[in-house]
């Protein structure tokens, strides 16, 4: 299937409910709702997140699940993504001022009641591995 005719099984709202941190120490998402719609031949993503240190991000990007690279506004991490989706499972790479800074790879369960996560992010002095857990709202 072309990606405008593939099933898109991780639109509609996620609420993070867990965000395992390889450095507890560092910043990471806390708490969080994200919604994915369709919106013409594009997925409008938004993210309303807390963070450990207590920040707030409003995250808002139009994206194309063709892996071509689009602006996003409000993210603590990236200022583009680039996203891709295979069947269940969707991966975005993320970049800062035109550099690489992670990746990330989502599935839907098969029941499409939960989404899991692993994010790869790239730091200066190492990375930084979350795993997350969202349920569908």
């Amino acid at each position: 299937m072309t990606p405008s005719k593939a099933p898109v099984p991780f639109l509609g709202t996620w609420k993070l409910t867990k965000c395992e941190t390889s450095r507890p120490d560092l910043p990471h998402p806390v708490s969080g709702i994200t919604t994915f719609t369709q919106e013409g031949s594009g997925i409008r993503y938004t993210n309303e997140g807390k963070w450990s240190d207590g920040r707030i991000a409003s995250v808002r990007a139009l994206l194309k699940l063709d892996g071509t690279w689009c602006p996003v506004v409000g993210s603590l991490l990236a200022d583009s993504l680039s996203l891709t989706q295979d069947g269940r499972t969707f991966e975005a790479k993320m970049r800062k001022d035109g550099v690489e800074i992670g990746a990330m790879s989502s599935t839907v369960s098969t029941d499409g009641r939960t989404m899991s996560g692993h994010w790869d992010i790239i730091r200066p002095g190492g990375s930084i591995t979350w795993k997350t857990m969202s349920d569908r709202e």
